[in-house]
């Protein structure tokens, strides 16, 4: 692999790292377990990065495997048997954030809270989405508006 490429790499993950982790953080919850699934991204990338045909998809490509590596560490610590008590120790208590729309998020498929994340937190555009979750960019849209939609209508009924 050339040197620029290298770099070019290296560049893109100091660049997203941060962004790597919040994205990893929206979808598991755990500092810990946020660290390792960027770690795991960060290492699959560079064990595909010479099949990448175009440098200038590292960006999105980071963010791909960082969504592959956090749902994987989501079903790990699924699959994981943990005693009763461990359980309910785990379990958060539930408390008012101030923020009401976390609560109509949490109940949201996986897919689209990601959707959402990283369209009004992350502010990627329509195409980086698609890319990073292997959708068109005109489904992405169009998945975006209709869930804007259902979020105003269940907030709308609860208020």
């Amino acid at each position: 692999m050339d040197e620029a490429r290298v770099q070019g790499f290296i560049n893109a993950v100091r660049e997203r790292r941060h962004q790597m982790y919040r994205v990893a953080m929206s979808l598991l919850h755990d500092p810990q377990d946020a660290e390792d699934a960027v770690s795991a991204a960060v290492e699959a990338a560079w064990r595909n990065l010479p099949r990448l045909r175009n440098g200038d998809a590292v960006p999105a490509y980071l963010l791909r495997c960082t969504v592959n590596a956090a749902r994987a560490e989501w079903r790990r610590k699924r699959r994981k048997p943990v005693s009763a008590l461990e359980e309910l120790q785990e379990e958060p208590v539930a408390q008012d954030t101030g923020e009401p729309i976390l609560h109509y998020l949490s109940g949201m498929k996986e897919r689209d809270q990601l959707l959402l994340i990283l369209k009004y937190q992350e502010e990627l555009r329509d195409a980086e989405i698609g890319s990073i979750l292997h959708m068109t960019r005109g489904g992405v849209s169009s998945r975006i508006s209709r869930l804007l939609k259902k979020l105003r209508e269940e907030m709308e009924e609860h208020d």
